[in-house]
C-alpha cells in the first residue's frame, strides 16, 4: 500500500503540475473552472500513468515483501518511513505547512519514483542472489559429504573383498579340523563385526536410493547423519522413486526440507525418546513430504508454531517455520499440515 500510494503521489507531483501548468498557459482565463470540473479526469490520467510503473516493479515488490522483509526488517521500516514522508509531502503541498515551490515539488516527485523503483529492484535482486549463493553453498557442502561417504564405503568394500578370502581360509581350517569352538570364535571376532559395520554404513544410503533429485538426496543424507551424530534414531522411508514436482523450485524444496529437518533434530535431541521419521511418497496426483519427531512435551501448542513463528524450539532455528511459511506463500498448490500428540510433532507438506 505504501509503495502504491508513494508512487501515485510522486506521479501526481509530476504529471499533475504539468497538466495544471499546461491548462493555465493555454487558457489562463478559464484555467480555474476547467481544473475544478476536470479534476476527476486529471486523477484518471495520473492513475493510468501510475499503473504501468506499479506493474513494472510488481515482481520485484513481491520478492521484496517475502524476502527482504524477513532478512532486513530494519531496512524495510526505514524505507517505510521514507514512503510515509512522500505522503506527507503530497498533503503538505495541498495544505502547506512548509511552503514548497512547484518546480521543487515536481523534482521531488520524480526523484521519489526513481528511488522507489531502484530500491525495490536492487534490494530484491541482492537478496535473491544472496539466497541463491547460500543455497548453492549448502547444496555443495551436502553433496561433498554424500560423495565422501560413498568413497569411504567403496574403500571399505574394496578392503573387505581383499580380506574375505583370508577370513574364509581361516574358517575352512577350523571347519576341516572339526573345531566348532574355533569356528564360533572366528565368526564372532571377524565375520560378524565386518557384516555389522557394512550394514551400518550402507543403511542410510540404501534408503536414499529412490530420491532422484541429487540436491535433495545429499541434503537428506547430511541431515540424517547429523541426527545420528546427535544419537537420534532416524528412519527414512522412500519406497518408490521420488522426484520433486517441477512446479516447485529445487532451491525452495531444499529449503523446505532443511527447515523441517532442522526443527525436528533440534526438538528430538531434547526429548527423552530421540526419534525422527522422514518419508517421501506420491499418492494419487499429490506428493508428500512428511517428517515426524519426538518432543519433550506430550502435546506441542501448534498455535505457537503458527502465530509467533518460534518453531518447535528456541535458538537459531526459531525463525525456521516463519521462513517456511514465507516460502510456501509463493505456492498456492502446496498444503502444510501440522499435528502433535503422544510426545511427537508431525509436519506434512502436500504438493497438489
Amino acid at each position: 500500500m505504501l509503495f502504491d500510494i508513494g508512487i501515485f503521489y510522486s506521479v501526481t507531483a509530476v504529471f499533475g503540475l504539468i497538466i495544471v501548468a499546461s491548462v493555465q498557459s493555454i487558457t489562463p482565463t478559464y484555467a480555474t473552472p476547467i481544473l475544478n470540473y476536470g479534476g476527476p479526469i486529471v486523477y484518471l490520467i495520473e492513475i493510468i500513468t501510475t499503473m504501468p510503473i506499479i506493474k513494472k516493479i510488481q515482481p520485484a515488490l513481491n520478492y521484496y515483501s517475502k524476502t527482504v522483509l524477513v532478512q532486513a526488517p530494519v531496512l524495510v521500516w526505514l524505507f517505510n518511513l521514507f514512503l510515509f514522508f512522500r505522503i506527507f509531502l503530497g498533503i503538505n503541498y495541498i495544505n502547506p505547512i512548509i511552503k514548497v515551490s512547484a518546480p521543487v515539488h515536481m523534482l521531488n516527485g520524480l526523484l521519489y519514483v526513481i528511488i522507489i523503483v531502484l530500491f525495490t529492484q536492487v534490494t530484491a535482486k541482492f537478496y535473491r542472489y544472496k539466497n541463491l549463493t547460500t543455497s548453492q553453498g549448502a547444496e555443495l557442502t551436502n553433496l561433498q559429504a554424500y560423495t565422501s561417504h560413498i568413497e569411504t564405503m567403496y574403500d571399505d568394500l574394496r578392503r573387505f573383498r581383499h580380506d574375505y578370502k583370508n577370513v574364509l581360509l581361516s574358517l575352512e581350517g577350523a571347519v576341516s579340523s572339526g573345531d566348532i569352538k574355533e569356528v564360533q570364535d572366528i565368526f564372532q571376532r571377524v565375520v560378524k563385526p565386518t557384516n555389522t559395520n557394512l550394514d551400518d554404513q550402507t543403511a542410510v544410503l540404501s534408503h536414499l536410493e529412490n530420491i532422484k533429485n541429487i540436491e535433495i538426496k545429499s541434503l537428506v543424507y547430511n541431515k540424517v547423519m547429523t541426527a545420528i551424530n546427535d544419537h537420534i534414531d532416524v528412519s527414512v522411508e522412500v519406497v518408490e522413486p521420488f522426484k520433486i514436482s517441477p512446479k516447485v523450485k529445487i532451491t525452495d524444496a531444499v529449503r523446505i526440507i532443511a527447515i523441517l529437518f532442522d526443527n525436528a533434530i533440534n526438538a528430538a535431541k531434547k526429548a527423552p525418546t530421540k526419534e525422527i521419521n522422514f518419508s517421501l511418497f506420491t499418492k494419487g496426483s499429490a506428493q508428500y513430504i512428511i517428517i515426524r519427531n519426538s518432543t519433550t512435551e506430550e502435546k506441542v501448542d501448534l498455535h505457537m508454531l503458527d502465530g509467533n513463528f518460534k518453531g518447535i524450539s528456541s535458538g537459531r532455528h526459531s525463525l525456521g517455520l516463519r521462513n517456511l511459511r514465507i516460502i510456501l506463500a509463493s505456492y498456492s498448490f502446496i498444503q502444510h499440515n501440522s499435528q502433535s500428540e503422544n510426545h511427537s510433532v508431525t509436519q506434512e507438506i502436500i504438493i497438489h
